[in-house]
């Protein structure tokens, strides 16, 4: 996993509030496979994120059209992390042409990949401090997150 350059603060088209977003690469066999976007609703009374997952060929560039991603709301229920697949209409990075092909909430489960966004859906959950801060305790550790990505630049 390598997470983005920045966090940033961006505004909730349902309550109008500013959220926290987070995003990062996810590597399999050292080649990038996956981006992510999270949006992290902290203006909302329970911690959820609204995961945006692209996976596919992201070492190659042209492969757009061999890219698919799925939108996924996560949150933490009886300290077990749930996920549902949401309408990718409601992904706040919907028209970034380069996630590839959206896979509707009918589609995802039925589709080759469907076990490949679920194992990365946990590993960012998982790995990403911001989004495990956020789900584990309703906090952005923020402090976390910057420690992680000096490592990785270091």
């Amino acid at each position: 996993m390598e997470l983005g350059e920045q966090l940033a603060d961006i505004g909730c088209e349902q309550c109008g509030g500013t959220h926290k977003s987070a995003y990062g690469f996810v590597y399999r066999a050292g080649d990038a496979y996956g981006v992510y976007f999270a949006t992290l609703h902290t203006g909302h009374v329970e911690p959820s994120v609204g995961l945006t997952l692209s996976i596919g060929k992201w070492w190659n560039d042209d492969a757009v059209d061999e890219r698919a991603w799925v939108f996924l709301q996560v949150w933490m229920q009886e300290n077990e992390y749930r996920m549902r697949l949401l309408d990718p209409n409601l992904s706040h990075p919907r028209n970034h042409k380069a996630l590839g092909n959206p896979l509707s909430r009918d589609a995802a489960p039925q589709g080759a990949l469907r076990n490949d966004f679920f194992e990365g859906a946990d590993f960012i959950v998982e790995n990403d401090p911001v989004v495990t801060s956020y789900l584990d305790t309703g906090v952005v550790d923020i402090a976390r997150w910057q420690e992680k990505r000096d490592r990785q630049a270091g």
